[in-house]
């Protein structure tokens, strides 16, 4: 034997590669270790039928294979290299599979190489004209065959000429005479005809066949489910063909229930409003159809072989590693944790994970349950803020009631006693406007607690906006601030209380201009949607640190000196009670963007 060949065995044995191929025959995905292996390279090979790289004499195998199921067995085909030769391949199939594509299952193989000290065996057989004689003696009368337990018969080109007992059992013939001189494919099923054909010639030009299942017929009409394995031998100094037959019946039945347990189990997954998938060492291998909607993927493929950490927010890799390694390890059965995916720049996923222990081709893996827990994460911040919004209102009525009935003695005193410190004015003057400033805190305090009577009519956004912009002008003007408005369109009609949202935008400007002590320019924009008005109040300022934006609207958060975080709160609760929505972007040190959304009634561009 050749030496070379002895070290291809050795390189090449332990080689795996993974596939998929699509319904129709094309290549979808393969791994980066086909390079290796045949020589091709992924981009070689994707959008190709697999049957361009297949020896024609082995094409058959692989259509009966793929399209009569036979998932559970090995196939044996050969491969052509890149460089012309042919390699041995041995592929398995696993059950995963998706229905996201309408036109048909995609197939996944794991194709390994076949020993290849056997594969040049074979071939110095066939190639050697001197190789011997698959001769079993001559088999005339009775033989021990005859009593083999194995169903066996003799057949020349398909004929048969010798049957034992266990083979006239299992078509259930009273004699001989009723098989002997029948053509084998009487009794086969017309779709393997083709494929037994061509067996017996290759089979007589000394190439050795590998077993194949096919479905036959008694002399009763009960269908029965074989596994055939033929070989070359003499009988009557003619070469002919030594078929031995195995009774799959109850393995195929047994089968086709577990194939219906699957498909069911699979149309349980695909059908599943919440995302399930596989991941095989920190990557997706499979992932049903609601996974594919939940990361925006264009198509299943596209989301085979992807890392999971490339949609996971940074602040949850550690725990995800963690998670995975507990399943993996045997630590625990099942896992549950929260995490959050980056889908894009503006959309942002949480999610509730399961995550219980599977296998993928005979290694561990991790299967997933990820349901979409967005809305319900909204829904509880909301419920949090409302809760609060509540305790403040019970806080600030009792604290309003308590310190004003004081704090108007206080103010009342000072006035009696200010003529007799009239050394002292700029002091009076001084305590004066700080009590003015509980006042109006106090003021701010009861507008949070007390319900206020709502008066909706039909408003022009636009006029609204213009009337508190001109309001705060000379404010604006003494802190060196312009206040710069872009509008759509003259008119913006939505049915609203016209004071509360005036209170509303007095608050969004003043924060604005208070947040550029050196000047600058405060922008509103109004824009309208198909449904939706959007006002867009944006600041050259200081910037609102990140850690602090989603906490706007808690009363007494702020991030000004003198400031007590009761504006914005009223703001966001009027916004709220309008059925709108407040959204806010910010960049420390470059100024903050405030997007107010509210429902559009009537609309008149002009």
């Amino acid at each position: 034997m050749d030496h070379n060949a002895t070290n291809v065995h050795t390189v090449i044995q332990d080689v795996e590669v993974y596939a998929v191929v699509s319904s129709n025959g094309r290549f979808q995905y393969i791994s980066s270790n086909s390079t290796e292996l045949i020589g091709y390279s992924y981009d070689d090979l994707i959008g190709k039928y697999m049957k361009d790289f297949i020896h024609s004499e082995d094409l058959f195998l692989i259509e009966s294979y793929f399209f009569n199921e036979h998932h559970l067995h090995p196939c044996t085909f050969r491969f052509m290299h890149k460089k012309g030769s042919y390699v041995w391949f041995q592929a398995t199939v696993d059950f995963i599979r998706s229905t996201v594509s309408k036109q048909g299952q995609d197939i996944v193989l794991k194709i390994r190489v076949l020993d290849t000290y056997n594969v040049m065996i074979e071939q110095s057989i066939e190639n050697d004209k001197n190789s011997q004689d698959y001769t079993i003696g001559q088999v005339d009368g009775d033989l021990l065959l005859d009593d083999l337990p194995s169903p066996l018969y003799i057949s020349h080109l398909g004929k048969i000429v010798y049957v034992n007992k266990a083979f006239m059992e299992l078509l259930g013939a009273n004699s001989k005479a009723q098989l002997i001189g029948k053509h084998t494919v009487d009794f086969i099923d017309n779709s393997y005809h083709e494929v037994v054909k061509n067996r017996i010639k290759r089979l007589h030009t000394g190439e050795k066949i590998g077993i194949i299942e096919q479905t036959w017929s008694r002399l009763d009409g009960i269908e029965i489910n074989v596994e055939v394995t033929a070989n070359l031998t003499t009988f009557k100094g003619e070469k002919v063909e030594l078929i031995v037959l195995t009774d799959i019946s109850s393995r195929r039945n047994f089968q086709k229930i577990l194939q219906k347990s699957r498909e069911r189990y699979q149309r349980l997954i695909d059908n599943s409003i919440d995302t399930i998938g596989v991941i095989h060492q920190d990557k997706w291998v499979f992932i049903n159809e609601s996974g594919v909607k939940l990361f925006e993927a264009g198509d299943y493929p596209e989301m085979l072989g992807k890392n999971i950490y490339e949609h996971l927010h940074p602040n949850d890799h550690q725990k995800m590693k963690e998670s995975l390694e507990n399943i993996l390890s045997g630590k625990s059965e099942v896992n549950v944790t929260n995490q959050s995916w980056v889908i894009s720049k503006e959309k942002t996923i949480y999610s509730e994970m399961v995550c219980i222990p599977t296998t993928y081709f005979g290694e561990l893996a991790v299967q997933v349950i990820l349901r979409d827990i967005s809305d319900r994460k909204k829904t509880e911040e909301l419920m949090l803020r409302s809760e609060k919004l509540s305790i403040a209102g019970q806080l600030a009525a009792g604290i309003a009631h308590e310190i004003r009935n004081p704090l108007t003695a206080i103010k009342g005193f000072l006035q009696i006693m200010h003529p007799e410190f009239k050394n002292h004015a700029q002091y009076f003057q001084i305590i004066f406007s700080e009590l003015n400033r509980i006042e109006m805190i106090l003021s701010e305090l009861l507008v949070l607690a007390k319900p206020q009577e709502t008066q909706f009519r039909k408003t022009n956004l636009v006029t609204l906006i213009q009337d508190v912009a001109m309001l705060l002008e000379t404010q604006a003007n003494l802190n060196s601030v312009s206040i710069l408005q872009k509008h759509e369109y003259a008119k913006l009609l939505i049915n609203c209380d016209q004071n509360q949202l005036k209170q509303v935008f007095i608050n969004l400007f003043k924060n604005a201009i208070d947040a550029m002590p050196k000047g600058g320019k405060v922008t509103v924009q109004t824009k309208r949607t198909e449904d939706k008005i959007r006002i867009i109040v944006q600041d050259e300022g200081e910037g609102i640190p990140a850690e602090l934006i989603d906490r706007l609207g808690e009363p007494f958060l702020t991030t000004k000196e003198k400031g007590n975080g009761l504006g914005l709160m009223i703001t966001y609760k009027i916004i709220e009670d309008h059925n709108g929505s407040i959204t806010v972007e910010s960049t420390v040190g470059k100024g903050s963007t405030f997007t107010v959304e509210m429902p559009s009634g009537d609309f008149l561009g002009e």
